[in-house]
């Protein structure tokens, strides 16, 4: 097992919380998350793109990754973590270290670029984030924020409030 999948595994763990996973060796808990959380085998799928075609065609049919899960990054950190990472795309320029990426995100690109995301970058549920903007280091992003500008090295940025339409039934 490579360092970084090792690192991704240690994460994983941490993020899940589960005192009965941390008692297994390194190669049980690795066997436990590819074969139950399609977001890691897309993850060590991605990990895995170095490797002969002919590897990753076996690991792929025996460990299908998630279905509705895009990775295209020129580079990814170790400790990434995908929580619920059904419908989520990812194609960013490199993502840093232990970030976290909720489900139902979009990180992508526009006509001038793609994202970058620092170390310990968080992206909330169904939050988007486009074009050649930076996140910084320790930047969170809300759930359902669009983020089109830079977010400065450990700021929050968030949504507005759902709010009721003037002239609605609810006002």
């Amino acid at each position: 097992m490579s360092a970084t999948v090792a690192l991704d595994v240690d994460r994983w763990l941490d993020c899940i919380g589960s005192q009965a996973l941390l008692e297994l060796d390194r190669y049980a808990r690795f066997a436990y998350l590819a074969g139950a959380l399609p977001e890691f085998r897309t993850l060590v799928h991605y990990r895995l793109r170095p490797a002969h075609p002919v590897l990753r065609f076996v690991l792929r049919t025996l460990y299908r990754p998630e279905s509705t899960l895009t990775l295209d990054a020129e580079r990814i950190g170790p400790g990434l973590f995908i929580q619920h990472g059904v419908g989520t795309i990812v194609t960013a320029e490199s993502i840093g270290e232990y970030c976290w990426i909720n489900q139902q995100v979009t990180i992508g690109h526009d006509a001038r670029g793609r994202p970058t995301l620092g170390d310990h970058v968080r992206v909330g549920a169904g939050a988007v984030v486009l074009g050649p903007i930076t996140l910084h280091d320790n930047a969170t992003v809300g759930a359902n924020a669009t983020v089109i500008h830079d977010v400065a090295a450990g700021v929050t940025v968030v949504a507005p409030l759902a709010r009721p339409l003037a002239g609605s039934q609810d006002e």
